[in-house]
């Protein structure tokens, strides 16, 4: 392949996953080892969207992790059209303190919210927006890099949990 299909290929693979691709997923994709090459195509990709100014961008959501999302502004006009993922209003709340105090116990979080977390947390992994993991007896959790995407934060506890309280402001 030239640098041309391979360069499609890494935006036709951005385009279809459901969360950030890793640089080494980009790797394994074009089947180099090369991570000059890979981040020379993701910046030659980043150039273009930038330059067409369309509703689209690439961008990096956390270290060597990128996406193609849709920019800021065009996201309330498509608001009724994009798939959205049913969550209740306390599983919406849960998820947002897990997001904002994370990594926090499950137990903590028992203490916080009450008895409904243990389901709303079985709701929120098996839709892949929070990470559980054992700890002793309880289970430590955080979000996902598919939260990260599906809500436009960077895949990085702090800066999630900077952002969130900018917008809570």
């Amino acid at each position: 392949m030239g640098v041309k299909e391979d360069r499609s290929l890494l935006e036709a693979a951005l385009y279809a996953a459901d969360r950030p691709l890793s640089l080494g997923e980009l790797r394994r994709l074009l089947g180099t080892s090369s991570e000059t090459y890979v981040r020379k195509l993701v910046a030659e990709l980043m150039r273009s969207y930038e330059r067409n100014g369309g509703p689209l961008k690439l961008v990096e959501t956390a270290r060597d992790t990128f996406a193609l999302t849709l920019r800021e502004d065009y996201l309330p006009k498509v608001e009724g059209i994009a798939p959205k993922v049913k969550l209740s209003r306390g599983a919406l709340k849960t998820l947002a303190l897990i997001a904002y105090k994370q990594p926090i116990q499950q137990s903590k979080l028992a203490e916080l919210r009450g008895g409904r977390v243990y389901e709303q947390v079985r709701q929120l992994v098996a839709l892949g927006f929070v990470e559980s993991k054992p700890f002793g007896r309880t289970r430590v959790l955080r979000t996902s890099s598919k939260f990260a995407g599906y809500f436009g934060f960077e895949d990085d506890m702090d800066k999630i949990r900077e952002r969130l309280g900018e917008l809570m402001r």
